[in-house]
């Protein structure tokens, strides 16, 4: 299972690896003696113990579910956390799950929801709203360990509960993934369905998926030793964008008590209103011949998955819907509308190098620079300040001014938003063999989008099967490098811990060398700056180096990423 889920987690720029725990006892007992003169009577003997249960099972509220024991964790895969999404659920609300008179082994991943092949190793169906739980070896029912909730990430269009950070369940947290509807399934926003569900939601159907799970493991987690009010939501990429859209919905009050961001936006970009989500999903409709049938919606339900596939190359996004959810976030970040849970917000120092044409000709890069700011917009001081004479091929400095303008400024700008109203703790990690190569005369990734989901997860052994690391000039021995790496991976697992434990990544100081710093708004911009030979913190340097004080930053460029 540990390597299937390496290399998922290499496709998809999501997360780690593995699966899979044991435990119990009792006793008592009693004498009298039979010397004159009689003894008095002995105490009675204390009551034996109850026996402990079997850790593989739990019994949720559709009925027991069987795992699978290892020497570390033990495994609950592929629960149904609502009915099968097909048929006349189809671009429906999710709804509850069918109750099961027998136990449901749970041994295996679910269907991974419809994608183009490659992503993931599980079968693909449209039957795939399943949900995963790894618990630590012997943990019993009520055990209220905290809970780790990952999304995945994907471009809204690939991926699946494969990518949870199934490692941490053996440092004393209960993780949780699962897989939500992707693509025009998740996504598709068309007057005809808001009609037809009558709940007033237009085109979230993922963010609804995501509710559900959220729903189901508030009922369910005590079953499996988590604590339903002790929920870290952890979202990568596509899955942070939505972390940051369950952060701002009122549906989500009360279902998790911290978040964790990593590489997602929040600004327009990333949660279109209704009228951009309802042109693409006009123009979804219309290209699969549906415009001027007598029912929209039969029309829609009765095509082919392969159909619904082919629509992949639209821009499929969780839309501002005034039901689930009521604002874009980054504006109610700064109002205060919004969940008001401790974050930790970040990324890596090279986002954007996954994200451009590596063979970009000098001719469209000017093309390509503007492209990054809204139509009209003065792109003057952004072509000087990303001169493609600096860069070994013109695509790195694209790669930089995205990576800067999309993720790091975006970044910044949520932690000084949300800074005034909750706890806020910043991230960057940079790992400086890949990000600073010698001499180069071709493109690299660097510290590329997601690789800080090694780090977290602890599992940087697995670095060299990602398809966008590369080590670049080694400056040190490579073993001094490795040890490196897992000392930065063994520090920045115990922050992530720390936070799901307590909300303050420092926890009680005793197992972290250096004190993470909270963001307290644009005064103190701190961070801390996840890099080897050594961790170190700053304040406002970030927005310096990535250029959100003059270029991109809430007051000199619009907002929205």
């Amino acid at each position: 299972m540990k390597t299937r889920q390496t290399r998922c987690l290499a496709l998809l720029v999501a997360l780690s690896l593995s699966a899979c725990g044991g435990g119990g006892s009792g006793g008592g007992g009693g004498f009298a003696g039979i010397l004159p003169p009689p003894a008095p009577a002995a105490s009675p003997a204390p009551a034996a113990a109850p026996p402990a249960q079997d850790t593989t099972i739990a019994m949720t509220t559709e009925g027991k579910v069987a795992g699978t024991a290892s020497a570390e964790m033990v495994s609950f895969l592929g629960i149904p956390y609502a009915q099968p999404p097909v048929g006349a659920l189809r671009w429906a609300p999710p709804q509850p799950p069918a109750a099961h008179a027998d136990t449901l082994q749970a041994r295996a991943f679910g269907n991974a929801c419809p994608q183009a092949p490659g992503a993931v190793s599980s079968p693909i169906a449209e039957d795939c709203l399943y949900i995963n739980v790894w618990k630590p070896a012997g943990t019993q029912p009520g055990a209220a360990l905290p809970v780790v909730f990952y999304i995945h990430g994907g471009a809204f269009t690939l991926g699946s509960g494969e990518m949870g950070p199934s490692p941490l369940a053996s440092q004393g947290v209960v993780v949780v993934s699962f897989n939500y509807r992707l693509g025009a399934l998740g996504y598709l926003a068309n007057k005809a369905l808001r009609a037809a569900n009558k709940d007033g939601s237009l085109g979230n159907f993922a963010v609804m998926d995501q509710l559900a799970a959220l729903g189901w493991v508030k009922r369910n987690i005590a079953a499996f030793g988590g604590d339903a009010g002790n929920v870290t939501l952890w979202g990568t990429s596509a899955g942070a964008t939505q972390s940051f859209s369950l952060l701002q919905s009122p549906k989500a009050k009360g279902l998790f008590q911290r978040a964790v961001m990593q590489s997602g936006g929040a600004a327009e970009y990333s949660n279109p209103s209704m009228d951009t989500s309802l042109a693409v999903g006009d123009t979804a409709v219309t290209n699969l011949g549906c415009t001027g049938a007598a029912d929209v919606v039969a029309c829609l339900r009765a095509l082919p998955v392969s159909a619904l596939l082919a629509q992949g190359g639209l821009k499929w996004r969780p839309t501002v819907d005034a039901q689930v959810i009521t604002q874009v976030p980054a504006r109610a970040f700064e109002s205060g509308n919004f969940n008001q849970v401790p974050v930790m917000i970040g990324g890596v120092f090279d986002e954007g190098t996954l994200f451009v044409d590596t063979k970009l000709s000098a001719a469209y890069y000017p093309l390509y620079l503007r492209g990054l700011a809204p139509a009209g917009y003065d792109t003057t001081a952004i072509e000087a300040a990303y001169p493609v004479g600096n860069y070994a091929v013109p695509a790195q400095g694209i790669a930089r001014a995205m990576g800067d303008a999309m993720y790091a400024c975006g970044n910044s700008a949520r932690r000084d938003a949300l800074s005034a109203w909750v706890p806020v703790y910043g991230w960057e990690l940079t790992d400086p063999q890949p990000s600073f190569p010698a001499s180069p005369t071709g493109f690299y990734y660097g510290t590329a989008h997601g690789m800080d989901s090694y780090y977290f997860t602890g599992t940087v052994d697995a670095l060299t099967s990602y398809p966008y690391f590369d080590p670049g000039s080694t400056v040190a021995p490579e073993a001094t490098t490795t040890a490196q790496r897992k000392a930065l991976a063994t520090q920045m697992r115990a922050y992530l811990l720390n936070f799901a434990k307590t909300g303050d990544p420092n926890g009680n100081g005793r197992n972290v060398p250096t004190r993470w710093p909270r963001f307290t708004g644009p005064a103190d911009r701190a961070l801390i700056d996840f890099s080897y030979p050594a961790v170190k913190v700053s304040s406002n340097a970030f927005e310096h180096t990535h250029k959100c004080d003059t270029l991109w930053g809430p007051a000199v460029f619009p907002p929205l990423y």
